[in-house]
């Protein structure tokens, strides 16, 4: 039978790159709806209830905000990614990315599948500049970006790695942000297409169940 893999559109070129061992077939979403984790909950849980009779769902996903908290699986058994978002996915393993965090906080990601697909800073920049000028637009990124320290942007070897590269740099000029790049892995992008889906790094979900907040970590405590 085959395996659906529904996924964000930011790893799109990643996963497509992986030859499967088995038959499967992709569902992307659009990037843009990381803006609206609600929206991104209801256009998820559709794609859910109209995926019925595979052999496995693979949500390549993480927990994104929330959004993917408290989804039903349909009949059909559900594996979903132990993160909290994309970047352990690109970069290998949660350990990898734990290990940058430790390394130094205040680190803005990119990867070319960010670039081609989320809203661009340069861009937006440009539209604040015409709008209001140039002293405004700046102090506006001051303090949207204040907190950030540097740009690291991940190679995955993407057909457009090298224009976007460039984009990331540009972007960490306009930030006055030190840039830096590092290998992306895809050893967990392999697991996502072909398993093993082992039980440390997939959360598995029953037919019929729900995707709770602790799979991924977290403890409610208000319990």
């Amino acid at each position: 039978m085959t395996i659906k893999i529904i996924a964000c559109e930011v790893m799109k070129e990643e996963l497509l790159a992986i030859k499967p061992d088995n038959p499967v077939e992709y569902e992307f979403i659009s990037m843009k709806l990381h803006l609206y984790p609600q929206k991104l909950h209801k256009e998820l849980q559709d794609i859910l209830d109209r995926s019925l009779e595979y052999s496995k769902i693979i949500l390549a996903f993480g927990l994104c905000g929330g959004s993917t908290k408290n989804l039903k699986a349909s009949d059909t058994p559900l594996i979903i990614p132990r993160v909290h978002d994309c970047l352990p996915i690109l970069l290998g393993s949660k350990a990898t990315y734990e290990d940058f965090v430790k390394e130094e906080k205040g680190t803005f990601y990119l990867s070319c599948g960010w670039m081609i697909t989320e809203r661009n800073i340069l861009s937006e920049h440009q539209r604040v500049c015409e709008k209001y000028g140039e002293k405004k637009a700046l102090r506006i990124l001051d303090r949207m970006y204040d907190s950030y320290k540097k740009v690291l942007f991940i190679h995955t070897g993407c057909n457009e790695e090298e224009a976007t590269m460039q984009q990331s740099k540009q972007i960490a000029e306009l930030l006055k942000l030190r840039y830096d790049t590092v290998q992306g892995n895809d050893a967990y992008i392999q697991k996502i297409v072909n398993g093993p889906w082992d039980e440390d790094h997939f959360a598995h979900i029953a037919p019929f169940e729900i995707i709770e907040e602790e799979l991924f970590g977290i403890c409610d405590k208000t319990r």
